[in-house]
């Protein structure tokens, strides 16, 4: 298979996982579940002004929408799995929370023009391929207005650590590059897919990430994909299995 065409069912296989995992999310996490996360969030917004736009970007069940309402913000939810985007509307319906919006879009199809003080991408990038990775953080700089402020989560494990799924995969004849997980993928998303939802609860974890594409880059690359979209990185710390980090948009 061309690696074009595997990355397309990658990205297929991880919005038909999440689609069929959405019920499993609220039960397991609840609201804001990690405190790493929530003191990079606390963090951000002290960088805001008040009222802000934000964007969250993969929010998917949008677990840490509340703390962003709470602080009187107006917030525009986007994922690519309706059926997680149902799960944050049912938990925030507009009627109730009227400056809150969810809109059903994938991270590589983002058209924002400078709308946004504020922009949070969370759990999400890795689950994107090297080839889209330096397209949508230039995107994030575009949605952002002068000034404005991005936090994103990138997993923070050492890319030694993938060796082994490289070489299998490779082995497997799978058009992998390095840091790319995916030897177990197929067989894992079997069984997740056959589980009821609510099953997934009990497997959410390192065991369920096998069963969907996951590419882990260096933390040098990344930081290079900032550079070159014209964004400072002003922040950056580890927790709960990430690394965190607050960019603005200067110019």
């Amino acid at each position: 298979m061309e690696r074009a065409e595997w990355l397309k069912k990658m990205r297929i296989m991880a919005e038909a996982l999440y689609d069929h995992g959405a019920p499993a999310y609220w039960v397991k996490f609840g609201m804001h579940p990690y405190p790493t996360h929530r003191q990079f969030i606390e963090k951000f917004l002290e960088r805001l002004g008040a009222h802000s736009h934000i964007l969250d970007a993969a929010c998917g069940a949008g677990l840490y929408d509340g703390m962003l309402l709470e602080a009187g913000h107006r917030v525009l939810g986007i994922d690519q799995s309706g059926n997680m985007l149902a799960q944050a509307r049912k938990h925030f319906p507009q009627e109730r929370f009227p400056g809150l919006r969810y809109a059903k879009m994938g991270l590589q199809e983002m058209d924002f023009q400078a709308e946004f003080d504020g922009v949070i991408c969370m759990d999400a990038l890795e689950h994107i391929c090297p080839e889209d990775l330096p397209g949508i953080i230039a995107n994030f700089y575009k949605a952002l207005k002068i000034g404005g402020v991005l936090y994103v989560t990138v997993d923070a494990l050492e890319l030694g650590e993938y060796r082994g799924a490289y070489e299998r995969a490779k082995a497997m004849g799978l058009p992998v590059v390095y840091g790319e997980v995916a030897d177990e993928l197929d067989a894992v998303y079997a069984q997740a897919m056959a589980l009821e939802a609510l099953e997934l609860k009990e497997i959410i974890g390192e065991r369920l990430d096998l069963s969907v594409y996951h590419y882990h880059p260096p933390m040098e690359q990344v930081r290079a994909w900032y550079d070159q979209a014209g964004l400072t990185i002003e922040e950056e710390g580890t927790g709960d299995e990430y690394v965190h980090v607050l960019a603005r948009k200067n110019a």
